[in-house]
């Protein structure tokens, strides 16, 4: 387990600081800068505190020279830096003999930080319902459409490749991003203290949106499917579909790439050429499944529709009941609280059942 040492600064007690030095190190790394001298992290930690606050601590924060020199040999012991001797800036004897380095990131410590901008970023998104990616992915299905029409001769496998790379990344995003916006939806309906104008305003730009992507699903979504269920045919000239002739070209040009090994039979070749064509087959079946419907499986198409449209009467009842909590109105369980209160402040068992008398409007039988 020694590979996750990289991740030991996450509950370290001065976790903000090793924050802030690992941000500074993927900051630089973006401006194609290998090396850090500490000063360099100190400047580089600054100027984003001063921007949005370094990970973990608050915003304006910095952690001060002395606590970024005493974080990075530690940050090295852990694995996520390496150090290299600096004698770039030796002027004197006294530099010389003193231990000066320069920090870089190692491979752990660069995965660390990316794997840890994934984590943030999944927990921080919201997402969207990308009416645009529909119509892309339409085009892409209308080119492999078109790809396999002009392929009597054979399939030209790079247009082939670059449409289903097209495709199987729209719809990727367009998944993903569907899935984070109706779990952001979700905790929106469910909020209970918010200002209730503020909400309705932003309840009435939320159910437009709704609405628009509700009729994009609806009307690019139908394209689609007929695009998918074309593709599933036979193909002309070819055995199979034609997603099927489009797929086995792609696996072949794919096939090309893959390193030699030293088995003489080619068994891992083709073990890995079956991977290949295993995995389009399940991005296209994905593909199929969320816009073509089963016997016992709606399509994942219909039930966001069915999700999105749920969600319209969800928020108006939301904003019924932030209406209701600002107008004043009591439910019965305070109204019963409130003669509880009274009940008690009765100073004797007559005001008591005149109290009652006139809360409930019952007396004793008089026949």
């Amino acid at each position: 387990m020694q590979q996750y040492g990289v991740f030991a600064h996450l509950r370290a007690d001065n976790a903000p600081t090793y924050r802030a030095v690992m941000a500074s190190f993927v900051a630089a790394k973006r401006r194609f800068t290998m090396h850090l001298r500490p000063a360099d992290v100190a400047d580089l930690a600054r100027r984003s505190a001063d921007q949005h606050g370094p990970a973990g601590a608050a915003p304006g924060a910095v952690p001060d020279a002395e606590a970024i020199a005493a974080a990075l040999p530690q940050l090295v012991e852990w694995g996520n830096l390496r150090a290299h001797p600096d004698t770039g800036r030796v002027t004197t004897v006294e530099d010389f003999h003193r231990a000066r380095f320069l920090y870089q990131l190692t491979d752990a410590g660069e995965a660390a930080e990316r794997a840890l901008a994934t984590f943030d970023d999944a927990l921080g998104r919201r997402g969207a319902l990308q009416a645009v990616a529909l119509a892309d992915i339409a085009t892409h299905l209308q080119a492999l459409l078109a790809i396999d029409a002009d392929g009597a001769g054979g399939v030209d496998a790079a247009r082939a490749h670059l449409a289903l790379d097209g495709l199987v990344a729209r719809f990727t995003a367009l998944a993903d991003n569907a899935q984070a916006f109706m779990g952001s939806l979700q905790r929106s309906i469910d909020l209970h203290d918010v200002d209730a104008e503020a909400f309705a305003a932003y309840k009435a730009r939320l159910v437009d949106y709704l609405e628009r992507f509700i009729g994009d699903l609806q009307t690019t979504g139908a394209e689609i499917a007929l695009l998918v269920e074309a593709l599933d045919e036979q193909s002309p000239g070819h055995p199979g579909s034609r997603i099927g002739v489009l797929v086995e070209a792609v696996v072949t040009r794919e096939a090309s790439d893959v390193a030699p090994d030293a088995d003489p039979d080619g068994a891992e070749l083709a073990w890995q050429v079956d991977v290949l064509r295993e995995a389009w087959r399940e991005r296209w079946e994905g593909v199929r499944s969320w816009f073509l419907s089963a016997p016992g499986r709606p399509s994942q198409a219909k039930l966001l529709r069915a999700q999105a449209r749920a969600a319209v009467p969800a928020l108006l009842q939301v904003v019924a009941a932030l209406n209701e909590r600002r107008q004043g109105r009591s439910d019965r369980s305070a109204d019963f609280r409130r003669l509880a209160v009274w009940f008690a402040a009765a100073p004797d068992d007559d005001a008591r059942h005149r109290l009652w008398h006139t809360a409930f409007g019952l007396s004793s039988v008089r026949h």
